[in-house]
């Protein structure tokens, strides 16, 4: 449970995450979006880059790509445009140089992508990104995303059926290697999983694979995936993830581990910037 009950809309909340980010080594999140007309993630995005206003503190969007599985190609072109239009500009909107950087999810649920889900992106960035002066990070473990977008991560390293996932990272972060330089490798490290008490929740509401509980072990499961994770030879180390509760994944301080993991995750960065 977390230190006391809040409310995760609230200004105040979203500048202590920040600043307790900043105290960890964190240099930016990725904040989970869903569409323009979405109230929250993307009221509370725009709440995030104004709570990180005069630090170096650069976050971004990570689109749920699940939420336009039903909706056309062209609301999700236009969301995607919209982002730019609206966040790119803001000094503390992740860029790489002047790129702005966008992760997504879900990538085989993208709009018009029934068939064939590549040929779909490749419609999709042609619209929102022809002359490539985005970074698009895709997720999941298929290279080949790599023809059309810059980087790749793995967001979720631990299944039911598959417990010790993380122990591939190295492998998967040599297939990205193989793209070239240029590309980018986001190795993902997670403190534990538990969404289990999610099992009933319909799938728009939990993640679309079996429930599964990875246990924590005292913050060994952690060092366990951030020790893979620098095997991979990273450019990124991705935390997955500071505040998601529901999905038991979360380092943020709480009554049961205090600031235990925010201490790990502060020596782990020290670790991975001076490498």
């Amino acid at each position: 449970m977390p230190l006391n009950n809040f409310d995760s809309d609230d200004p105040a909340v979203i500048a202590r995450n920040v600043s307790e980010a900043r105290q960890a080594g964190i240099d930016g999140f990725a904040s989970a979006w869903l569409a323009p007309d979405e109230p929250r993630t993307n009221g509370n995005f725009a709440k995030l880059l104004s709570a990180s206003a005069g630090t170096s503190f650069r976050s971004c969007v990570a689109v749920q790509t699940s939420f336009y599985r039903n909706k056309s190609q062209t609301d999700f072109v236009n969301a995607l445009k919209y982002i730019v239009q609206t966040y790119a500009n803001h000094p503390n909107y992740l860029k790489i140089g002047e790129k702005p950087v966008i992760f997504f999810t879900d990538m085989p649920r993208v709009p018009g992508g029934e068939q064939n889900p590549k040929t779909a992106w490749q419609q999709i960035r042609s619209q929102v990104d022809p002359a490539g002066s985005q970074i698009w990070i895709a997720e999941g473990l298929d290279p080949s995303y790599l023809a059309l977008f810059d980087g790749l991560y793995v967001i979720k390293i631990s299944h039911q059926l598959y417990p010790n996932a993380y122990l591939k990272l190295p492998r998967w972060g040599a297939q990205v290697r193989q793209w070239g330089p240029s590309k980018i490798w986001a190795a993902t490290i997670m403190p534990g999983w538990d969404d289990t008490p999610t099992a009933d929740q319909p799938e728009e509401l939990r993640a679309p694979s079996p429930p599964h509980k990875q246990d924590r072990a005292n913050g060994q499961f952690y060092r366990n995936t951030f020790k893979k994770a620098m095997e991979s030879r990273p450019d990124w180390i991705y935390i997955h993830s500071f505040n998601e509760w529901v999905e038991g994944a979360q380092i943020e301080p709480s009554k049961t581990y205090g600031n235990f993991y925010l201490q790990l995750t502060k020596e782990f960065s020290q670790r991975f910037k001076s490498s």
